[in-house]
């Protein structure tokens, strides 16, 4: 992909803001909060996604996004219902998880700034 210098720049100065690993990441974050982006986030079974549309069609909801949020809401509330205190260690475990990775990735970045010297 080729960028103008001012491109370039402001890819970098993205990149050291949000303190990513590299510019593939940097390009990665922009595409994933894009506008429109969302919408492809999830992506149904296509007998998921009918029957969703059979309840907008009966009445029950207004839109399909609202009744996957309604699906939703229910699936989660049943989830911590039945597996509260399992639940609770896995949100432990994948926080983490995610501090070892932050972690790791602020030495990765200090130790290429120490090299870069």
């Amino acid at each position: 992909m080729r960028l103008t210098l001012e491109e370039e720049d402001r890819l970098e100065k993205y990149r050291n803001d949000r303190q990513l690993a590299n510019r593939s990441a940097a390009i990665r974050a922009l595409l994933r909060d894009a506008p429109g982006a969302r919408e492809t986030l999830l992506s149904l079974p296509v007998t998921r996604r009918r029957e969703l549309e059979e309840l907008v069609e009966d009445g029950y909801f207004t839109s399909v996004e609202a009744a996957l949020e309604h699906a939703l809401e229910a699936g989660l509330r049943e989830l911590e219902q039945t597996h509260g205190e399992g639940l609770e260690r896995l949100r432990r475990h994948a926080r983490e998880l995610r501090a070892r990775g932050e972690r790791r990735r602020r030495a990765d970045r200090e130790g290429r700034g120490l090299l870069g010297r």
